[in-house]
């Protein structure tokens, strides 16, 4: 069996709706942020996610900014 090496990331996917949720930001709003800042989605069938290591990098970018 493998084991995860420690440190590797984790590919959790978040689907739009509840990272916007985890954000603070209504779905409308959290997908013109998605466009504006440009981040990276997957789209799997119809529906579109967020690499959570993407989403974690976006939040301490907005958490940088804001101090």
């Amino acid at each position: 069996m493998k084991s995860r090496v420690e440190g590797a990331p984790k590919r959790t996917f978040l689907d739009i709706p509840n990272a916007a949720g985890l954000a603070g930001f209504s779905v409308r709003h959290f997908r013109r942020i998605i466009e504006d800042e440009r981040i990276r989605i997957v789209q799997i069938g119809r529906k579109f996610f967020i690499l959570g290591a993407d989403f974690e990098r976006w939040q301490a970018t907005k958490k940088a900014r804001a101090s």
